[in-house]
């Protein structure tokens, strides 16, 4: 079990999960051609997480844990500075780590998209299954943590720090996870 701190980068086995810059900001691009798993597994079924989420940056009322396994992301980076993060295979079980309830999500495949827009912000496109950790900084107000089905278009400050200025746009399903593991 790891706590993330400020400023870690964090990568497991075949690059499963990415922690960009400030403590726990979490993207997990996961597959637009999966089916999403909806397991509510016992307290017993003791999953163990690769990183803890302080409830002050994720869901208030407890620490959430995030564990990732299998699949892999790799980056296609261009001249340009802008990047695609693809992933396939990766299966994400969120943990209230109050209560050991946990949520999983199973996957095939996703894709991030980062292009820096002229005032120098970032434009970051999710498509696919996508856990997404808003901290209490971003707008909109934080903090929370949610699974994506489609597609989530955000305006960052940058790829590495992550802060979220605006959600330009959603589509399809967004649970939250905060609520599901309550």
């Amino acid at each position: 079990m790891e706590s993330a701190r400020p400023g870690d980068a964090h990568r497991r086995k075949n690059e499963e999960i990415h922690m960009f810059g400030k403590q726990s900001r979490w993207f997990a691009p996961l597959a637009a051609t999966a089916a999403v798993l909806l397991a509510a597994s016992p307290a017993s079924a003791a999953v163990e997480p690769d990183v803890i989420i302080p409830a002050s940056e994720s869901c208030k009322t407890f620490d959430l844990g995030l564990a990732a396994e299998g699949g892999n992301i790799r980056q296609i980076d261009f001249s340009n500075g802008d990047f695609f993060q693809v992933g396939t295979g990766v299966v994400l079980t969120w943990i209230n780590m109050s209560t050991g309830k946990t949520y999983t999500v199973k996957t095939s495949g996703s894709v991030s998209k980062y292009t820096q827009n002229a005032d120098g912000t970032w434009t970051f496109t999710a498509t696919g299954h996508n856990g997404y950790v808003y901290f209490s900084g971003d707008r909109p107000e934080g903090p929370g943590a949610y699974q994506y089905t489609g597609r989530l278009v955000l305006t960052i400050d940058s790829p590495i720090t992550n802060n979220v200025k605006s959600v330009d746009a959603t589509a399809g399903k967004a649970v939250d996870i905060c609520a599901r593991l309550s």
